[in-house]
């Protein structure tokens, strides 16, 4: 299994369009239905100067999957998902392959 983590700077006055391409057919519900998905968990971060950053884990069988899935017609740069996508990031997003660890509590 491995996990990515993906960040991606919103323009807040454009995060109720996000939620909604979120949603939408295209969005996560896509996601779930491609080769190797596992899961994904986002939440929202907001720094001092107000700028709106979409944290987001998703966890693939390989990372093969993951470029796969990134191939698809939907996630192509034309497509209108990406278009749409555009338009709501404030920046490109940065992506982060987590290495393999064991999770461990102190004790």
């Amino acid at each position: 299994m491995k996990t990515i983590l993906i960040q991606i700077p919103l323009l807040a006055d454009k995060k109720a369009e996000w939620d909604l391409m979120i949603n939408h057919p295209e969005g996560i519900a896509l996601t779930r239905k491609q080769k190797g998905f596992i899961s994904a968990e986002f939440g929202y971060t907001t720094d001092v100067d107000g700028n709106l950053m979409l944290n987001l884990w998703e966890k693939w069988e390989t990372q093969r999957d993951f470029e796969n899935y990134n191939s698809i017609p939907e996630r192509l740069e034309d497509s209108k998902f990406m278009q749409s996508f555009g338009a709501v990031a404030a920046g490109p997003p940065s992506m982060l392959w987590l290495q393999e660890f064991n999770s461990r509590f102190p004790g």
